[in-house]
């Protein structure tokens, strides 16, 4: 995955806060989602939610945009960037938990043919999932139509299919518009 199709989007509700909490936030989150397309993005906020002496003053709420399920946590703690690292942490932890979730092999259906389609390129599933098939059927087809019949035939959830169906549209496309 590209760094350009990765965002990470800010919400600092407390003054006075150092460029480390963003830059270390972002480091963080990008090292999570090299190399993978199963997350596209997150955001980050960070708020001041007691004021005086209690033990928990700040809280860092972090969302990362993660195929087929997005992700969220909230921590609540006494400095900002402890907190942030704290949340980071349980982060990375639920991601890799959701990652062996979906990587997991259902030995008897082949496979957990829901990740297949998240964890392929566009032309990895187009390749799979169009058998073959001429672009311009596949361009003549409705995108509910391919979803339906990926649903049927593939087995895909609704989510999956849609998404597989985006792709194989996608190279239909390109192919289209190649010169022969």
């Amino acid at each position: 995955m590209g760094s350009l199709d990765f965002y990470v989007d800010f919400n600092i509700e407390v003054p006075d806060i150092s460029d480390d909490f963003t830059t270390e936030a972002e480091t963080k989150l990008r090292a999570l989602a090299s190399d993978r397309s199963d997350i596209v993005g997150s955001a980050v906020s960070l708020e001041r939610i007691a004021d005086g002496e209690t033990p928990y003053l700040y809280q860092v709420r972090i969302v990362v945009y993660k195929r087929p399920d997005s992700i969220a946590v909230v921590i609540k703690g006494p400095e900002p960037l402890i907190t942030l690292h704290n949340a980071l942490d349980v982060l990375e932890l639920k991601i890799r938990e959701s990652r062996e979730k979906y990587a997991q092999v259902d030995s008897h259906q082949g496979g957990d043919t829901e990740s297949v389609a998240y964890e392929l390129s566009e032309d990895e599933v187009y390749a799979s999932y169009a058998k073959g098939q001429d672009p311009a059927e596949i361009l003549n087809k409705t995108r509910t139509e391919i979803a339906s019949s990926l649903m049927v035939e593939e087995g895909l959830n609704q989510e999956a299919a849609y998404f597989a169906a985006d792709q194989i549209i996608r190279v239909a496309e390109k192919r289209m518009n190649e010169p022969e």
